[in-house]
């Protein structure tokens, strides 16, 4: 790891901007419902995942049906099959779902098989097109700069921001470096300390505990 590398804030979007972005896409992805178009249904989906889950875009393009794990009451997750990095961590791990995102992964895949009658087997691709086809990390990365966009947030973000946005917001609320470690899958935990300076908008809400 780059010992000059940090988590400084133009690397990360607030939690009032995520939000922002997030009730653009699903406005205009009601839009298309009704019109029967998907563009911004699927791009909401990939805000949506990539705020959640935290992935990195190459995973996102590499995500298949078989790899999300959702039917039971508990433990619900998907398989990174293909991680960055050597060893256990860059070969695969398991990233922990919350039931927001287990909601919208649902109706995605229904409005996959219902609406556009596109395959929702095991190995079919998470985000492809209406013929099948796997869409490139450059398309996702488009996209979600498009999202932006729409949403009139600053455009030095870009869809790997979303992965720094998670990170930032997951450890402040859990302070659990090891988990978000491994939902991150980070083979050092040193470089998921990084992300342990707080969100600036918890800086008062901090410093109001001291003492009581």
């Amino acid at each position: 790891m780059n010992n000059e590398y940090r988590i400084t804030r133009d690397k990360f979007l607030s939690p009032i901007e995520a939000r922002q972005l997030l009730k653009t896409c699903q406005e205009k992805a009601l839009v298309d419902l009704a019109y029967g178009r998907s563009t911004w249904i699927t791009r909401y989906m990939l805000v949506h995942i990539a705020f959640n889950t935290g992935l990195r875009v190459s995973e996102i393009a590499d995500l298949q049906i078989g790899d999300l794990f959702l039917k039971g009451i508990s433990d619900m997750y998907l398989i990174v099959r293909h991680g960055k990095g050597r060893g256990e961590n860059g070969k695969k791990r398991d990233v922990y779902l919350d039931r927001d995102i287990i909601k919208h992964i649902r109706e995605y895949i229904e409005f996959k098989k219902k609406v556009f009658d596109e395959s929702i087997a095991p190995e079919a691709q998470f985000f492809a097109s209406h013929s099948g086809r796997k869409f490139t990390t450059t398309g996702l990365y488009l996209s979600f700069k498009k999202a932006l966009k729409a949403a009139n947030i600053p455009d030095h973000y870009s869809i790997h921001s979303a992965r720094h946005t998670y990170a930032t917001i997951l450890l402040a609320k859990t302070n659990n470096l090891r988990f978000v470690q491994k939902q991150l899958g980070h083979t050092s935990i040193n470089m998921t300390a990084l992300y342990a300076d707080v969100l600036p908008e918890l800086n008062q809400n901090l410093a109001n505990s001291i003492l009581k």
